[in-house]
């Protein structure tokens, strides 16, 4: 035991010694130690090398010696002032006996906080060349055994080839031997691919690795030979093989294979936009990959790059929604003989099978020139729409259920379908089964129910087989085609062809306003916001049977009729309708072109309607002089009318050029105030219920006006002559002539101006002036009264005789012109 603690005692006495000798040594000759290193290192470098700070440590990495470089700044090769490397620290372990005689072999190095820039310019120039030719090495020599680095970020650009990558690595560990010029480089730690952009393809970036890799770096031979290297990226690994050589040309020859893959890995690899949506989905079951990148990598050449992957009785889940796909199978590939030519790539996804919630579905996709893809697709498969969605979710779409039986091909070109001229170069084939499906599409939440029956595609065109459902409060079925409608569905500003007919039990017009154009008024079936439009590409024939519709106050019932839409026109050659206690015939152009201005051009025949319920449905003409409350009867007319509305469907009043050929039967005026203050001059009480026979008319409207021709009314009162006109600003001018029954109640002498005799008879002329609100009846005396009659006469035919001459676009277009087979779009 007292050997024992001589012998400890005379090992602790030695390394006191030998620990305090390198610490004085270092202290007393730390100047001269730092002299010589620099001199030595300044006799390698062929550029500037900037140090903040220079100190000699023994404790860093005891036994060792250490020079600490602090705030080193290394200057590139090429002409300027541009860094090659910043560190806020650099340690070089040395051993200290080397040192004291002079030689300067480096065993360890340690970086921290650094970024190196490495570039090649357009003359194919590195910025790295920064030692100096010294034969058979210099005083400062490498056997790195542990190289140490924290924090590290290394960017390489070749601006010759526009290639840049940027990798960073908070810990990484190295060893370096060396032997004639080839260096053996093992290293592990973590390696994160921030930026690999290889002739402007985006590669692996955002991606980090666990690093474990052992190669060979030749330094004559300008190679670099990965004999192993194991990439762990997530649960996975990759194990990676090749060469590198860049003596006479760059040449790459990479082979990499997954082990224990998943598709949470293989997904990752994608770029982050395309990965971002998929990243959450989790496997099961035997998937695999592997790729080989091999070529020359230059300014006019780029390597091949292939790859193979696939999985085998896989299962898919996401940790959010309930659905899986089990028993799945892939067979896929990716191929491309120029990483850098989208064009040469072609991906083959092959034999795809499985259940998504236990119904089966099988599928194949072949794309060929990314550039302009070249498809083959088939699906087919019966699927429970609300497990697609529990599955991948559509932000668009809620509330899903129903079925979806499948079985549908595609081939062709996708730039094919961008021109109606060459869309029928691609083939689609195959039809989908709906059956009671129902969604919520769009954020203003449109609701879709029971939506049954078949959709056929032919080529480009989509057939419908009674395909019914509800839209809102709307119920539908079609039968017609579609045309262009995959060229319509795939891209932006794409024409199509709607030739269809439509039946309906109910229609309500307000909700479907809404829905198109409403925005979100949609959600409370608000009208005032519409803003009505016609689309350019939108090309419709439609025939509809509708047993009822509703817009605004409106209520038709039996509407017959067709629909043809056209270059923003909309065209109705014959509309029937029972509406308003009557019928109601339409024919009529809508010219939406300018959706601030849309001319409308109609001709329409009334067949018995109720007076009233015209009144009421259009708002009393939004005027509070005559209303649905003073009138009864069935009116009889024939109209022709001419008008521009803006976006929200409003009239422009100056706009309205309207003739009007009416006939009112069994007529009644209840209450009419005009009419009641008549019988201070009648001495008649019924007045105020007038009943009338038939009366008829001639209208016209023009210039905000309304121009009423001298008309009679035979009534149970009496028997009156109306003439007149009625402003839209509300200002009013009537014309009336009635029988003379009784003077008592009138002053004669006042009035003798406007009394005419005739054959015994009198008649008595009246005017009645001023505003709805504010009017006054006077006398019309015996000139006023004839030059009146006959210029208003005058005046509302010359107008009548104007608007019939008028050019007009016509009504009654002929099918073929709106015949979607023989446009040339």
């Amino acid at each position: 035991m007292k050997t024992f603690r001589k012998v400890f005692f005379y090992v602790a006495l030695v390394v006191s010694v030998a620990v305090i000798s390198l610490v004085l040594s270092a202290f007393f000759f730390k100047d001269q130690i730092i002299k010589q290193f620099i001199l030595k290192a300044n006799e390698q470098l062929s550029t500037p090398v900037k140090i903040g700070k220079i100190d000699v440590s023994v404790f860093q990495r005891f036994p060792h010696m250490s020079i600490v470089f602090k705030d080193v700044y290394v200057e590139d090769s090429h002409a300027g002032q541009y860094p090659l490397l910043t560190a806020k620290q650099i340690s070089f372990h040395l051993n200290p006996i080397e040192v004291y005689r002079g030689q300067y072999t480096i065993q360890g190095l340690q970086i921290s906080d650094s970024e190196t820039n490495l570039k090649i310019n357009a003359k194919g120039e590195n910025n790295y060349t920064i030692t100096k030719s010294t034969g058979n090495g210099g005083p400062i020599k490498f056997e790195l055994k542990n190289v140490v680095l924290k924090n590290t970020r290394v960017r390489y650009i070749d601006l010759e080839r526009t290639d840049e990558m940027i990798f960073t690595s908070e810990q990484l560990y190295t060893t370096i031997r060396s032997f004639n010029d080839v260096y053996a480089i093992v290293a592990k730690g973590d390696v994160t691919t921030e930026k690999l952009d290889v002739g402007n393809v985006d590669l692996l970036a955002g991606k980090t690795f666990l690093v474990n890799t052992s190669l060979d770096y030749n330094d004559i031979e300008k190679s670099l030979i990965i004999k192993a290297g194991d990439l762990q990226l997530g649960t996975s690994l990759f194990n990676v093989q090749g060469t590198y050589r860049w003596k006479d040309k760059n040449e790459i020859n990479l082979v990499t294979e997954g082990e224990n893959t998943d598709i949470q890995t293989l997904i990752s690899l994608l770029p982050e936009k395309a990965s971002m949506a998929y990243q959450q989905y989790k496997s099961r079951g035997d998937i695999y990959f592997r790729a080989s990148l091999q070529g020359e990598i230059s300014k006019t050449k780029s390597p091949s790059f292939s790859s193979s992957f696939g999985f085998n009785k896989a299962t898919f889940t996401h940790p959010k929604y309930t659905s899986k796909i089990e028993e799945a199978t892939l067979e896929g590939s990716f191929a491309t003989s120029n990483l850098t030519d989208a064009a040469a790539a072609v991906l083959a996804l092959k034999n795809i099978t499985g259940k998504l919630n236990g119904k089966p579905f099988q599928a194949n996709l072949v794309v060929r020139n990314f550039s302009d893809p070249d498809v083959i697709l088939d699906f087919k498969g019966d699927l429970e729409t609300q497990a697609i969605m529990d599955f991948y979710p559509i932000a668009a779409l809620s509330q899903v259920s129903g079925t979806l039986a499948t079985d549908i091909a595609f081939e062709g070109r996708l730039s094919f379908l961008k021109n109606k001229a060459t869309a029928q170069r691609t083939s689609t084939r195959g039809s989908i089964l709906a059956t009671d499906l129902n969604f919520v599409y769009g954020k203003d939440e449109i609701p879709v129910k029971n939506l049954n029956g078949t959709f056929q595609f032919n080529n480009n065109d989509l057939a419908l087989s009674n395909v019914s459902g509800l839209l809102g409060n709307s119920d539908f079925r079609l039968n017609g085609f579609f045309k262009n409608i995959v060229t319509f569905l795939l891209f932006e500003d794409q024409p199509v062809g709607i030739e269809a007919d439509l039946k309906s039990n109910s229609l309500n017009v307000d909700e479907l306003f809404a829905y198109a154009f409403g925005g979100e008024s949609a959600q409370q079936g608000a009208t005032s916001d519409y803003e009505f439009k016609i689309s350019r590409n939108i090309n419709l024939n439609f025939n509809c049977d509708v047993q009822r519709l509703n817009y605004k106050r409106f209520v038709g019932r039996s509407l017959k009729g067709d629909l043809l839409v056209k270059n923003q026109v909309a065209v109705s050659r014959n509309i029937q309708v029972n509406a308003m206690g009557g019928a109601l015939t339409l024919s009529g152009i809508v010219d939406a072109n300018n959706p601030k201005a849309i001319d409308v051009m109609s001709t329409f025949k009334l067949n018995g309607l109720a007076v009233d319920s015209i009144f009421y449905v259009f708002e009393n003409f939004y005027q509070t002089f005559i209303q649905d409350k003073h009138l009864k009867g069935q009116a009889y007319a024939d109209v022709t009318l001419d008008m521009t509305l803006n976006q929200n469907l409003r009239l422009f009043p100056e706009t309205l050029v309207a003739d009007i050929s009416a006939t009112i039967k069994n007529g009644q005026l209840n209450n009419f105030e005009p009419l009641k203050s008549l019988n201070k001059y009648l001495d008649d009480e019924s007045l105020s219920a007038l009943r009338f026979a038939d009366l008829k008319n001639d209208i016209h409207i023009e210039n905000k006006t309304v121009y009423i021709p001298m008309m009679e009314v035979r009534s149970n009162a009496t028997v009156l002559q109306i003439s007149g006109t009625h402003k839209f600003d509300q200002h009013i001018d009537y014309r009336v002539v009635t029988p003379l029954n009784n003077r008592r109640k009138i002053d004669i002498n006042e009035a003798a101006g406007a009394i005419e005799e005739m054959e015994g008879r009198a008649k008595l002329f009246l005017k009645i002036v001023g505003t709805t609100d504010n009017y006054r009846v006077l006398y019309d005396t015996e000139a006023v009264k004839k030059k009146i009659i006959a210029d208003l006469k005058k005046e509302v035919q010359e107008l009548k005789d104007i608007f019939k001459k008028k050019k007009k676009k016509e009504v009654e277009l002929s099918a073929e012109e709106f015949d979607w087979d023989n446009e040339n779009q």
